[in-house]
């Protein structure tokens, strides 16, 4: 039987060459598919797969432009449908980010890729992007395994900067667990702080897989079985669904926090800074949002929000901490400044959302490198008349299960 895989290539994505090779080795007939060809051609293939690489320059976060692509859409149907689809790094943010993975009814958003966390001794030793040859261990069925024994370990590279699967919803690891979603797990190490040791997370049925490790990268695919495993399950989908007709269908609902107003914490400097130029990042934001029906302007700050001593000059301390370079640089940024006597300055027609990390990382190197308790965040203005909560269920500022988020 022929079997035909569509390659999607998305702006920025570069491990397309290497994917085609992996998948052309296992005897598959793989050809890239561009983000902006008519979605509707995709139903003639029997299989996907999304590589690896920076789609959109991973703005706003990793995955999310790409997730909100009009051709995601169509690779929803498919996977209901049964067909196979595989995520790679990038890839396996997009499949996060657009709610295939973990899976649920109407795919909603149950979790994040956050940013790398590596722990020794329960103590953080290494935050942002790594980049190193892992081990991992094949722990459950899915279109992608039919080919490993259980238990079996291989040695991979990962590349990513933001791979650690987590969630803030109660029970849900637990009921991965009990599914056998969790296909792959790192060890005898964690590299990036994924719960679980999660390397790769399946969806119920096992058709839609993410993977932050590359099993295509190398002279030849470092784990062919991965793809030859695909082929087997295009081919014959019936052994698949035996072995997985014990996982039940997620329950769970995408459920956020409501939003709280962000307000000005007393003995604290806010450092709000904007590029001088365009804000690439913001521009992209504005127009993922105006291509789905929301007519607005979007504008951009890095956020820093500095502790003083009580009784001391702010306006000494936000000085000194400008002109040491450390939170931004004056001749490709302006510096807004909020202190216990001036705030930020808001416009009437707009709407405002502060967004930090759950687990502040880039805030606690901050603070070491300043000598000063630091929060790192992002500000966002929004002009425009729209419906405020259509607006923020999109997720496209603040992924809830990672970030925190006020108006």
């Amino acid at each position: 039987m022929k079997t035909r895989v569509a390659v999607l290539q998305f702006p920025g994505i570069n491990s397309e060459q290497e994917t085609l090779r992996a998948l052309w080795d296992a005897q598959i007939d793989a050809e890239l598919f561009r983000w902006n060809e008519d979605p509707t051609r995709l139903a003639s293939y029997d299989g996907y797969v999304i590589p690896g690489g920076f789609s959109y320059e991973d703005r706003g976060r990793s995955g999310l432009i790409a997730s909100m692509e009009p051709i995601m859409d169509e690779i929803r149907r498919q996977a209901d449908s049964g067909k196979p689809v595989l995520g790679i790094c990038n890839g396996a943010q997009i499949l996060v980010e657009s709610g295939l993975i973990p899976g649920g009814p109407g795919h909603p958003l149950l979790m994040s890729l956050a940013r790398n966390k590596r722990i020794k001794d329960g103590k953080v030793i290494g935050v942002g992007f790594y980049n190193e040859n892992v081990h991992i261990r094949c722990d459950a069925p899915s279109a992608f395994t039919w080919d490993y024994k259980g238990g079996e370990i291989e040695q991979v590279p990962i590349a990513h900067g933001e791979g650690r699967f987590t969630t803030s919803i109660p029970g849900l690891l637990e009921k991965l667990q009990e599914n056998n979603q969790i296909v792959f797990r790192y060890t005898p190490t964690n590299p990036n702080g994924a719960m679980d040791n999660a390397a790769a997370i399946c969806n119920p049925r096992g058709n839609v897989m993410a993977i932050m490790p590359h099993p295509e990268r190398g002279p030849s695919a470092p784990m062919p079985k991965i793809f030859s495993s695909m082929k087997r399950y295009m081919e014959d989908q019936s052994a698949l669904e035996s072995a997985r007709a014990t996982a039940p269908a997620l329950d769970f609902t995408d459920n956020p926090p409501p939003l709280t107003a962000h307000t000005h914490r007393p003995d604290t400097l806010e450092f709000f800074i904007e590029l001088i130029i365009t804000d690439n990042e913001a521009q992209t934001i504005q127009n993922a949002l105006n291509h789905h029906g929301f007519q607005v302007q979007v504008r951009k700050w890095g956020y820093y929000e500095v502790e003083t001593k009580h009784g001391e000059d702010q306006q000494i301390v936000a000085d000194e901490l400008i002109a040491s370079g450390e939170l931004c640089n004056l001749h490709k940024e302006h510096v807004t400044v909020a202190s216990d006597l001036n705030s930020f300055p808001r416009k009437d027609d707009a709407r405002y959302f502060l967004v930090c990390d759950k687990e502040d990382a880039a805030g606690l190197a901050k603070s070491a490198q300043i000598g000063r308790p630091t929060r790192r965040g992002w500000f966002w203005e929004v002009t425009g008349t729209v419906d405020e909560a259509a607006l923020l269920a999109t997720h496209i500022f603040a992924n809830h299960h990672a970030q925190d988020i006020w108006a």
